[in-house]
């Protein structure tokens, strides 16, 4: 029974290995094949499963795996992801810029459902929105 479940879990790790793709991409020229997507103007439309060659050195699977992690990170960056926080200050010459847009925004719908906003509405947004 025991090995009925450690051959069934290492079925279920195997079959991921297989998910992998390879896509050929055209570039000045060059055939490049990579593990991530071509940009739109370097796809061949050409994509082929991964397969594991037995014979690669330990220098060859070192240099792969690095090139995928460095395609990865490109991919990642050109789409936004780990730019820093933005931090600071918020530069706006009114009292209350959150609360003004806030008021200005409530005002907004309810002209939308044909209703006018109160005077208090218009009030609150002259005090909030006043210039320093």
């Amino acid at each position: 029974m025991q090995r009925t479940i450690l051959a069934l879990a290492l079925c279920a790790l195997a079959s991921s290995a297989h998910a992998g793709r390879v896509y050929k991409c055209a570039a000045g020229g060059q055939t490049i094949y990579q593990t991530v997507p071509c940009p739109p103007e370097q796809d061949t439309g050409v994509t082929r499963p991964i397969t594991r060659d037995p014979k690669l050195s330990w220098e060859e699977r070192t240099r792969a795996q690095r090139e995928l992690y460095d395609a990865r990170r490109r991919m990642q960056a050109d789409a936004g992801r780990g730019q820093p926080a933005v931090r600071g200050t918020v530069i706006d010459g009114s009292v209350d810029p959150e609360k003004c847009d806030d008021l200005r925004v409530r005002r907004d719908i309810s002209e939308a459902f044909g209703r006018t906003a109160p005077p208090r509405i218009e009030d609150e947004i002259k005090k909030a929105c006043a210039k320093r």
